[in-house]
C-alpha cells in the first residue's frame, strides 16, 4: 500500500515544477503560502520580530536557489522549515544573546490560549491567561535549545515527529526521547511553581 502524502503536497511541488519552468508568479505563491507560519515559527524561537523576518528570508532565498534540484519526498514546508531552523541555530551560536522569554505566541494575533476580545470576556480571566501564558514562555526558556524547539514544532506547529526529524536532523526515536525529556521538565517545573 502506497504511503499518503499530505494535503498540499503535491501543490507544493506542482508550483515549485511550475517555477523551474520559468513561471515566478509559482515561487511567490509558496512564499505567501508559507511565510506567515514559518515567521511565527521563528519569532517564537529568536524572540526577535526582525530577525525571524530576515531568516524567513534567507531561508526563502536559499530554497529558491535549491529549487532547479529538489524533488518530492518531503514536504516541501519540512524542508522549508529546515533550513529556516538551521539558520536560527546558527544565528544563536553566533549571537549568544537570545532572550530569556520564550513567546508561546505568534505574530499574527493573540496567543494559543489567550482569550482577550472573545465574546464575555472578563478582565481577570485574561489576566490570568496572559500571567499562565508568561509562565509556560519562561519554561520553555529554560530548557535546553533542542527541547525548545522541538516542543514549538509539535505543540505550536503541529509537526509529526517524522517532520520534526527532518527538520531538526534527529531519529524520530531521538524526537520522542527530546520531547519526552521536555515535558518531564516541564511537567516538574509546573509542580515546583505550584
Amino acid at each position: 500500500m502506497a504511503e499518503e502524502k499530505p494535503i498540499g503536497w503535491q501543490e507544493d511541488f506542482d508550483l515549485l515544477a511550475q517555477f523551474n519552468a520559468g513561471n515566478g508568479e509559482a515561487f511567490t505563491r509558496i512564499v505567501e503560502k508559507h511565510s506567515g507560519p514559518l515567521i511565527n515559527f521563528l519569532y517564537r524561537y529568536t524572540q526577535n520580530q526582525s530577525s525571524s523576518e530576515d531568516l524567513a528570508q534567507e531561508a526563502f532565498l536559499r530554497l529558491y536557489k535549491a529549487a532547479p534540484i529538489l524533488k518530492p519526498g518531503a514536504k516541501l514546508s519540512t524542508i522549508l522549515y529546515k533550513i529556516a531552523y538551521n539558520l536560527a541555530v546558527d544565528q544563536a551560536r553566533s549571537n549568544k544573546s537570545r532572550s530569556e522569554r520564550a513567546p508561546t505566541h505568534s505574530l499574527d494575533g493573540p496567543g494559543i490560549q489567550d482569550p482577550a476580545g472573545a465574546p464575555g470576556s472578563k478582565p481577570d480571566s485574561i489576566y490570568e491567561t496572559k500571567q499562565q501564558n508568561k509562565e509556560v514562555a519562561a519554561m520553555l526558556a529554560e530548557l535546553p535549545e533542542a527541547q525548545q524547539a522541538a516542543i514549538m514544532l509539535r505543540v505550536y506547529e503541529g509537526r509529526s515527529y517524522c517532520e520534526i526529524g527532518e527538520i531538526m536532523d534527529l531519529s524520530v526515536s531521538s524526537v520522542e526521547s527530546l520531547l519526552f525529556r521536555a515535558r518531564q521538565s516541564l511537567s516538574k517545573k509546573f509542580k515546583d511553581r505550584s
